[in-house]
């Protein structure tokens, strides 16, 4: 596994990586520090960034809006 881009995002880090299949991949850490693994796969390290992103703004909405 190789890091190629790890960025902070109100709260919340989101991590892009190239694994060994040459595939890159994505992780989250929200703000309480627990780690978030996703099975997606992408072919660039920038599609990874944006899909990244977008759980990331997902994940933030729903800490911000509690259904409970």
């Amino acid at each position: 596994m190789k890091i190629q881009n790890i960025i902070g995002i109100d709260g919340y880090t989101l991590i892009v990586y190239r694994s060994s299949d040459q595939l890159y991949r994505f992780s989250i850490i929200d703000s309480s520090g627990i780690a978030f693994n996703f099975d997606n796969i992408f072919l660039t390290a920038e599609e990874a960034n944006i899909k990244g992103r977008n759980a990331i703004e997902i994940a933030f909405d729903f800490d911000k809006h509690p259904q409970y």
